[in-house]
């Protein structure tokens, strides 16, 4: 009898010992993909839970940027290779633990005209402005180019919608007005190969996947359908 409670106790203790080690790799990981992310997309915030004994990651941001352009939320349900992440160290390293990942973001319409009103955007325009329905989008604004001989010098109103590519979001099945008449084909691909993508998924540096687009009166969402981790090992950091 005493022998078999000295064994309980023991395999006890190695239980315990293990689901310690294992929290201790969850929580090690989710500060290094937390760090991670902070040094890639500059947020505002970030939160990252590592569960399913390291091999899955939930992170949630806000206010980082990409392509230029501050996003109001990013959410990531990524796949992690759990012992490559053990050694990694770089943010390099760290990164090309992500294996997969579904994602979902969010990008305000008050986001992408601020990116357009600091200059930093597409040559050729000024005072663009888009006005974001949930059936897609109207903007307008002055558009200045050179095509061959000519010189345009317009102001332009533009009406479309938002597709998801697999490199990112682009205006699609887009009119546009001048002086109250519809532009040729020509006019319109110029003025809108100026503008697309709108945001692009070049500098995500991970597999992220992304299946619908949906669109309010304030917001555009990208999403793959991320699920939730409910249990793990958390790291957050906030400026």
């Amino acid at each position: 009898m005493f022998n078999k409670k000295i064994l309980a106790l023991a395999a006890a203790a190695v239980m315990i010992a293990g689901e310690a080690s294992a929290g201790t790799a969850e929580a090690d990981a989710a500060r290094k993909i937390g760090e991670a992310l902070r040094n890639e997309f500059s947020p505002d915030r970030v939160s990252v839970t590592v569960s399913n004994d390291g091999k899955r990651a939930w992170a949630e941001c806000t206010g980082a940027v990409i392509s230029g352009i501050k996003i109001k939320e990013i959410k990531l349900d990524a796949a992690i290779d759990p012992e490559a992440m053990k050694s990694a160290e770089t943010g390099e390293e760290i990164i090309s633990c992500i294996e997969s990942s579904k994602g979902e973001i969010t990008l305000a319409e008050r986001d992408v005209n601020e990116y357009f009103a600091s200059g930093e955007a597409a040559s050729g325009f000024s005072g663009l402005a888009f006005d974001f329905t949930p059936k897609g989008y109207k903007a307008k604004g002055r558009f200045e180019a050179e095509l061959l001989v000519l010189k345009l010098d317009l102001d332009l109103k533009a009406e479309g919608k938002l597709g998801l590519k697999s490199d990112g979001v682009y205006l699609e099945d887009t009119v546009i007005y001048a002086e109250g008449a519809r532009q040729s084909d020509t006019i319109t691909e110029l003025v809108t190969d100026r503008v697309n993508p709108l945001l692009s998924f070049s500098e995500i540096p991970f597999p992220v996947e992304f299946s619908r687009i949906r669109m309010t009166n304030d917001a555009v969402t990208m999403s793959g359908n991320p699920g939730k981790a409910q249990r793990g090992e958390s790291w957050s950091w906030e400026k």
